[in-house]
Parts: structure tokens; C-alpha cells; sequence
């Protein structure tokens, strides 16, 4: 196995991310499969290629009446456009070889082939990349996080209208009296190949709840989803049925060993990467790694019966410099055509330049605190700058600058919290561990220290913990520890887990997870034009 088990490229941690007991238990199944490789080989069971990377079962059934399938996959491609041109390529070739050759091919991604900080992907809320699926010839992709909790589930629809791919997840469910699935969505696809009919069923990650937390979703059993899915898909003749999976490594496993039905699973979202296909019980689990540095091969061949009756695995390394599919390419430009006359658009006008620091009071900080306390109607507003990446200049402002000034995920939200809790939240932002960090969830930002609106601190970064913080004034007045004040903040804040609030109550949070932040800075831009931002800096830092 080649990168044991890399954990997924969202700083929320669920039970499909890597860790270090996942990667060892990945590893021990890997060397128990090198063991019965072994095994195999010494009694003639199973035909392996070194030299090719392929690993393959092989049944002494019939030889006549067979039927070959070939699924090509990728996975976690995050907007590397690069990578997808070249994989498509790839992807092409084989295509047209193998069906030459009078076999079947599918072509799947396993989910977030888009990616925020990919300009013509936000503008779109992931649709590009989407797009882009469909010209390379892509049959089904699997729902990810990045377009669905980013923007909100609500997005797939619009993503699978303006891409006319199929987005399958049968786990993500209305939060009505009769649950159906996620407008935009399907549970399953059947694609004929020949006489056989392969299942897909589509899952995506739980997240840890948070699908629920900020949106009208509910997320359903994943096994519970599966064997009933399968169940279905058998009953409609499919001879063949398979997980297009946004799961992870982790839970990919369990639900081989809990479905023993199931033929194969393609998975995603924990970024593993197999050199070799996983097999539970003579079902392969496949995973392509990420950023499209791999396009995976899984060949199914079937008996007269219908039966995979053996299967081959094998990766093929995407080369960084190889030739790119041209009709991906030619939709690559349009979609690049489409988003410069989009950011070009003026939103509003800055009487003067706002800069960025990330240990220190700066006037965009201010902005976006600013920005959220207007609009949660607070009292007082926090955030890191880690939501940001740039300043702004002064005079005109477009929707490019903004893009390219906040690329944050985070959810705005309005709790009420007492004057302690504030204070505390600051000291926590204010410890260098904390403000100096550089999580995955902030792609390349370091946290920063807290900024604010409504409220002033006093700062001393040479402080010992707990005293580095003083002077807390709320419009103007010292903060009464004892009072409570509407605080506008945004989820990576107010989490419990993330220590800036660990006793907050996130059933009294309002989450505002109807635009991103960036749409809540435009808004803000709107409302005063010319913007005047407060320059004085808020935060009074020790020399």
C-alpha cells in the first residue's frame, strides 16, 4: 500500500478520516493479503503481474459465455484541473482500446472533484468541475463534502442540471415527513453493459452530524442505505452492484464485511491509496489516492451465469507533463471564459486600503468582523483571520478580489454568550499554538488571532497563558463577565471541539449557512457605498 491511509482534506474529523490505529489496521490487512497471496500462488489460485502492479482472482468456472467489464476511476481530485485533463486522457485511451476489444468500460469519480480556492470552481459552487466529469465521459460521481457542505446540498441540484452528470448518494435524504433523496441526487444508477446490468449505489460521508447541524438534510444509516439499496438493485436484474463510495478507507471496510452481496467498492474522501485492491471476502475495495495523481483500473470478468467470476486491480500513474483530453480541455476554456466576465463585476467601493496580519489588529479582519456583526445583527462580532487570504485596495472592488480575499468554508452564526465566555474565547485565539496553527480546513492559512467588531482587547503576546489578554470593552464599556451579549461568529469559533467555546450549547447557535462568507462581505459592500472601514485598530497589542 502506497500512503497508508491519508486522512481526509476537511479539518472536520468523522470516523472515515485516517488516524494512526486506521493506518495500522490498513497495513495489517495489507500484509495479511500479501500472505495469502503467497498462498494462493504456491497452490496456483491466483494470477499476479509484479511488473504490471496487477493483482487479480481467477475462478476455474466456464470459459466460454464471459463477460468483461472495466471500471476506471478516480477520486478526491480537489479542483486540480491539470490532473483531470491528463487522467482523462488516460482514461480515454483505455476506453477506446477495451471496448475495441469488444469489452464494457464505466468511468466514476468517487466524490469532491471540486475545490474552493479553484476560482472557476467557487464561482460556481462546484459545478465547474462537475462540468468538466461530463465532457471527459465520466457515467457517475459520488457526492462529496466540498461542493455539499461547503454551499449546501441544495447546490446538487444545479450541479447535476448544468453537468447532466449523475450525482449518486442514496444516504442524504430530505428532512420531511417522507424523506426522499437530495434534489439533484439518485440512490442508485443502472448502466447496461451487454447482457449485464451493473448497480451503482451511491454513499457519502456522515460528517459527524454537521450535515444536520446546518442544513434541512438528514443523513441516513450508511449500512442500512446499502443493503437496501442492494437489495432493490438485485430485484431490478442487476447482476452486478457496487458502492461508488464518499466514505473513507475505514467505513468502505465495514460495509464489505456487513453486505458479503456486494461486487466491489470505489471509494473516496479518506485520500487512501491502494496499490492494490483491499479484498473482503472476494470483494475488492478500490481507492485512486488524490489530486488525480492516479487513475484506478478494477477488470470484472463474468460468468454465462452473470457472476464475477474474477476480477484484476491495478493503478496507473497520471504522468504530470502527459497530453490532456482536448474535449476537456475545450470545455476547461469556456468555463474560464464564463468566470472573467463574472469577476469582473464591481460590488462596491473602499475608501481605503484594509490590510492583513494574522497576529495583530488589520483593517480586513475588521472588515469581515465587521461584516458578520451587521449581518447576524450582534452586539459584537469574533473571527480569525485564517478565514482570509489577501487584503483590498482601495477604490473598486469586484467579486474577484473578494474570491480571492476570503475562501473560508465557514458558516456565520449568532450565539449568545456571557462576557466570560468572550473573554475566554480571546485568550484561547490569543495562545501561540493556537493562533499559529495551519490546519487542512483553511487551505494554506494560519489561523490568526481573533479579530473583532463592537468589542476591544488588549493584547500582550509575551503574556503567560491566561494573562495575555485584558481590558475587554463592548461598545466602549468594560464587559460585564456576568452579562450575556449576541455574538456573531462563525462555526470553526464556535464548535466546542475547536476550544474557543467548549461549554457552548450548539443547539442555541443560529447558523446562517444560506452564503459563505465571501457572499456575506459582498452583502456588506452593498449596504454602504462607499464602505468606510474602521481603521483604529480594535486590538491594543504589547510592543
Amino acid at each position: 500500500m502506497r500512503g497508508d491511509a491519508a486522512r481526509s482534506n476537511s479539518d472536520y474529523k468523522d470516523s472515515s478520516s485516517g488516524s494512526t490505529t486506521s493506518a495500522w489496521i490498513s497495513i495489517i490487512l495489507f500484509t495479511l493479503t500479501r500472505v495469502r497471496v503467497a498462498r494462493f500462488l504456491a497452490r496456483g489460485g491466483l494470477c499476479y503481474t509484479a511488473a504490471q502492479g496487477v493483482r487479480a482472482h481467477r475462478s476455474e468456472a466456464q470459459v466460454g459465455g464471459m463477460t468483461q467489464i472495466t471500471i476506471l476511476y478516480t477520486g478526491d481530485i480537489h479542483g486540480r484541473v491539470e490532473r483531470l485533463t491528463r487522467a482523462a486522457y488516460l482514461a480515454q485511451m483505455h476506453r477506446a482500446e477495451l471496448m475495441a476489444a469488444g469489452k464494457h468500460v464505466l468511468l466514476l469519480d468517487s466524490g469532491d472533484v471540486e475545490e474552493r480556492q479553484l476560482l472557476e470552481s467557487d464561482l460556481t459552487e462546484g459545478a465547474a468541475m462537475f462540468r468538466l466529469l461530463k465532457a471527459a465521459g465520466y457515467d457517475a460521481s459520488a457526492v462529496g463534502h466540498s461542493a455539499a457542505l461547503t454551499y449546501g446540498p441544495h447546490v446538487l441540484a444545479s450541479i447535476a442540471q448544468s453537468s447532466g452528470l449523475p450525482l449518486v448518494c442514496a444516504n442524504m435524504l430530505t428532512r420531511d415527513v417522507h424523506p426522499t433523496p437530495v434534489p439533484g441526487t439518485t440512490p442508485t444508477v443502472i448502466i447496461p453493459c451487454g447482457p449485464v446490468r451493473v448497480g451503482l449505489i451511491g454513499l457519502t460521508s456522515p460528517m459527524n452530524g454537521l450535515y444536520e447541524r446546518f442544513y434541512p438534510v438528514k443523513i441516513s444509516d450508511v449500512l442500512d442505505a446499502a443493503w437496501r439499496y442492494a437489495h432493490t438493485l438485485r430485484g431490478q436484474g442487476c447482476e452486478v452492484v457496487g458502492v461508488l463510495s464518499h466514505l473513507g478507507y475505514d467505513l468502505d471496510v465495514q460495509l464489505v464485511q456487513a453486505l458479503p452481496d456486494l461486487n466491489f467498492v470505489i471509494g473516496g474522501h479518506s485520500h487512501t491509496l491502494l496499490d492494490y485492491p483491499t479484498d473482503i471476502g472476494g470483494a475488492p475495495i478500490c481507492h485512486a489516492g488524490h489530486f488525480g495523481r492516479y487513475l484506478g483500473r478494477l477488470d470484472l470478468t463474468l460468468d454465462e451465469r452473470g457472476r464475477v467470476c474474477q476480477w484484476f486491480g491495478q493503478l496507473i500513474q497520471v504522468p504530470e507533463d502527459g497530453p490532456e483530453a482536448p474535449d476537456v480541455l475545450r470545455e476547461w476554456r469556456r468555463i474560464q471564459v464564463e468566470a472573467s466576465h463574472i469577476v469582473r463585476e464591481t460590488v462596491g467601493h473602499l475608501s481605503d486600503r484594509v490590510d492583513l496580519a494574522s497576529d495583530r489588529a488589520c483593517g480586513m479582519g475588521q472588515l469581515l468582523a465587521d461584516a458578520l456583526r451587521v449581518r447576524m445583527e450582534a452586539d459584537a462580532a469574533l473571527c480569525i483571520t485564517g478565514h482570509l487570504r489577501a487584503g483590498l485596495h482601495a477604490g473598486p472592488v469586484s467579486l474577484g478580489d473578494l474570491i480571492r480575499a476570503c475562501h473560508s468554508p465557514a458558516n456565520a452564526g449568532l450565539a449568545y454568550l456571557t462576557g466570560a465566555q468572550i473573554v475566554r474565547a480571546l485568550e484561547f485565539g490569543a495562545a501561540p499554538d493556537i493562533w499559529q496553527q495551519n490546519p487542512h480546513l483553511l487551505r494554506g492559512s494560519v489561523v490568526g488571532i481573533v479579530q473583532v467588531s463592537g468589542l476591544s482587547y488588549q493584547l500582550d503576546h509575551h503574556a503567560p497563558a491566561g494573562k495575555r489578554v485584558s481590558d475587554v470593552r463592548i461598545t466602549g464599556h468594560p464587559v460585564d463577565e456576568k452579562a450575556t451579549y449576541r455574538v456573531a461568529a462563525t462555526d470553526y469559533e464556535l464548535m466546542p471541539q475547536r476550544g474557543y467555546v467548549p461549554d457552548l450549547d450548539l443547539g442555541s447557535v443560529d447558523f446562517d449557512s444560506r452564503v459563505p462568507l465571501r457572499e456575506i462581505l459582498r452583502e456588506h459592500f452593498g449596504k454602504f457605498d462607499p464602505l468606510v472601514p474602521g481603521l483604529r485598530p480594535r486590538i491594543l497589542t504589547e510592543s
